[in-house]
């Protein structure tokens, strides 16, 4: 595998999934700027200051994720980082991130962007953790895409249908392959302010999946899954004795250090509509909400 010489930027701090610490930042090559996740934490120092000296550096023995359809960097405690010179120059990355380049961002950083709303739902209110949470949906719109956005708790009500916005401290999240930005769970992280509109024409907005809202009776569970998933991504794993192998990005780690997920097949019956009985496939993020009922 060749060696990447590249310039390094948005090192992000370091977090946490179950026991597994890691970071993220982007890697600017000659022809491109990549995605990186790593998981040898005490490499961090090494790369905040490559990022603030705008210093090249040669990335050696490291793997290639192709999640989300793009190929990520993944460093770990056997990745060698030295500094090294380049053939290119280094190139400040904007403050805006446009939404065309929101597929090069990893899942739980925090970007910056500009972008007109549009298809804002009303608020309403669930419930998670036996506490009552309102929510709101919509999406931001600029002249190389849409993405869509949902506003948490004080933030909903916050913008207006048509309005320009610079959003600054958004958290990208991903969902069964579907990416989309959040209001981060620290409110101090996230500021808004009203912006110039795009002189730009601006795509519309097409595609959009609808919901359904049904009340009704659960009649039983037709069946449980349990599996275990990868500490980075949450995709399934292949156990090999002590050894996990993740089935989407092929890296390794302790059968122990896995995190289990649950998926439930559950029958329910429309209460406005006694005959029509509905199948639901709940995934692991509604399971705690289902059985607090």
């Amino acid at each position: 595998k060749q060696d990447i010489t590249c310039f390094v930027h948005n090192v992000s701090p370091v977090k946490k999934s179950g026991p597994t610490s890691y970071f993220n930042c982007h890697l600017q090559t000659e022809k491109d700027l990549i995605g990186s996740v790593c998981f040898a934490t005490e490499k961090k120092e090494t790369l905040d200051a490559m990022a603030a000296q705008r210093s090249p550096v040669k990335i050696s023995n490291f793997n290639i994720s192709n999640k989300y359809g793009r190929s990520d960097v993944v460093t770990n405690r056997n990745t060698t980082i030295t500094s090294t010179t380049a053939d290119f120059p280094y190139k400040a990355q904007d403050d805006v991130t446009s939404i065309a380049s929101l597929s090069k961002v990893a899942p739980q950083q925090l970007v910056s962007i500009k972008g007109k709303i549009s298809h804002l739902s009303a608020t309403k209110t669930i419930v998670i953790q036996d506490s009552p949470v309102k929510k709101q949906e919509g999406y931001i719109v600029d002249p190389c895409g849409y993405i869509k956005v949902i506003f948490w708790g004080e933030h909903v009500d916050s913008v207006t249908p048509q309005s320009t916005y610079f959003f600054n401290n958004l958290r990208m999240k991903v969902s069964q392959n579907q990416r989309y930005l959040n209001t981060p769970k620290q409110d101090n992280l996230y500021t808004i302010k009203d912006a110039e509109p795009f002189k730009q024409t601006l795509p519309e907005v097409s595609d959009i999946s609808t919901t359904t809202e049904t009340i009704g009776e659960i009649l039983g569970i037709s069946s449980v899954t349990k599996y275990n998933c990868f500490c980075s991504c949450s995709k399934k794993v292949t156990i090999k004795g002590k050894i996990a192998v993740c089935d989407n990005c092929k890296v390794t780690q302790k059968a122990t250090s896995c995190s289990v997920k649950w998926t439930l097949k559950i029958h329910i019956q429309n209460s406005k509509q006694p005959l029509q009985k509905l199948q639901l496939q709940v995934y692991q993020e509604a399971v705690p909400k289902l059985f607090s009922i």
